[in-house]
């Protein structure tokens, strides 16, 4: 596992708005040791572990989590454009693909 798909929830800041638990505004599924930026939709898939905790991300990153978690799903919910892109995308990942350069 790539991460931990446990973390608390992101705590409502003073303005009401939900703070962001991932650093530099990126979404909660990229590695902190991925460099790769976020693209589209911060919240676009939900990828769900085997122990069935979820995180949200973008496409991107829920693709690269999801090749590096072993029966790893994206969630039902999510649209199914967005899922097969996922799909499609973790299938040509290595794990951990920021650390080999991709």
């Amino acid at each position: 596992m790539n991460q931990p798909l446990d973390a608390s929830p992101p705590r409502p800041s003073a303005d009401g708005t939900a703070a962001s638990a991932a650093p530099h505004g990126r979404c909660p599924a990229a590695a902190a040791k991925d460099p790769t930026p976020c693209e589209g939709p911060r919240e676009a898939a939900t990828i769900v572990d085997r122990q069935g905790r979820e995180v949200a991300g973008c496409v991107h990153h829920c693709a690269r989590l999801l090749a590096g978690l072993e029966g790893a799903r994206v969630h039902p919910f999510v649209p199914t454009s967005r899922a097969l892109d996922v799909y499609s995308r973790a299938r040509e990942l290595p794990p951990f693909a920021w650390e080999i350069g991709r």
